[in-house]
């Protein structure tokens, strides 16, 4: 019992650290060789704004520039998710 509660704390300190390591940049962008890479990597591609990959559909909304990731809606758009 004691080492499923270690592990459980373990996993969810280590979850925490990296969402915050993860933090979202808008306007942040790829050079052009870098960009293409990463967005054979995901199945929608890009933000059009951050160039963070897009693999669900519920990641994104579609804009008049291309798809643009929820964070940066929410960042331009003073959503609850920013």
């Amino acid at each position: 019992m004691t080492t499923n509660a270690t592990n459980y704390w373990t996993a969810t300190a280590t979850a925490t650290t990296v969402l915050a390591a993860e933090k979202h940049t808008p306007g942040f962008k790829l050079n052009e060789e870098e960009r293409s890479k990463k967005h054979d990597l995901h199945k929608y591609g890009l933000c059009c704004d951050c160039d963070t990959g897009l693999d669900d559909r519920a990641d994104f909304i579609c804009v008049k520039n291309g798809l643009m990731c929820n964070a940066c809606d929410a960042y331009y758009t003073g959503g609850d998710d920013y």
